[in-house]
């Protein structure tokens, strides 16, 4: 019988410590991308929260600049706690145009089972004339309207995103974003 001479293999002990050094490495590699995969999905929800504060604000500002075009002697707007009527003439002798908060059905609250109530969102409504309202933005934490003088408004408004960030501990993880903004409506006799 020959022996072997140049046995080139691994033991067993070397086949495990590279087992142990590439699960370490995998299981390192997996957190970094799961850690990744929640930041990506945090930086959408802000981007979509961000752009749905500034698409309803300025929906709002760009309704109170047509305030009391071609009203005449009739009110250019009128505000009722969350509730804001705009008057102006476009299609009719006078269009209306009314944006109010709307609470969520109780379908829409069960996606919301462990969200306390101060932080429950709304849905941001318009009514044009007497067309039935629709939803015209989701989930708002909050709108003022506050008139400074009778040709000036300031309109507020708080989003916050559908689901809790577990990387933010303020809110329960609810981030809120608000932004406010002064019109000068520019269409009234004075």
């Amino acid at each position: 019988m020959r022996k072997l001479r140049n046995n080139k293999g691994f033991t067993i002990i070397e086949v495990m410590i590279a087992l142990l050094i590439t699960g370490i490495v995998s299981g390192a590699a997996l957190n970094f991308y799961i850690k990744m995969h929640n930041q990506t999905l945090t930086q959408e929800e802000i981007s979509e929260m961000q752009q749905n504060l500034r698409a309803s604000l300025d929906e709002i500002i760009k309704a109170l600049r047509k305030a009391g075009y071609k009203t005449g002697t009739h009110t250019a707007f009128r505000i009722n706690g969350d509730s804001l009527y705009v008057f102006y003439q476009e299609t009719q002798p006078i269009d209306t145009v009314l944006y109010f908060l709307a609470d969520l059905s109780s379908a829409e609250l069960a996606a919301y089972a462990d969200l306390p109530t101060r932080l429950r969102p709304h849905k941001l409504m318009k009514q044009v004339n007497s067309a039935g309202p629709v939803v015209f933005s989701e989930h708002i934490n909050n709108l003022t309207f506050t008139a400074h003088s009778s040709s000036n408004v300031e309109v507020a408004v708080s989003v916050q995103p559908s689901r809790p960030d577990v990387d933010f501990s303020e809110n329960e993880g609810y981030r809120i974003y608000s932004a406010s903004e002064r019109v000068n409506i520019r269409n009234l006799i004075l």
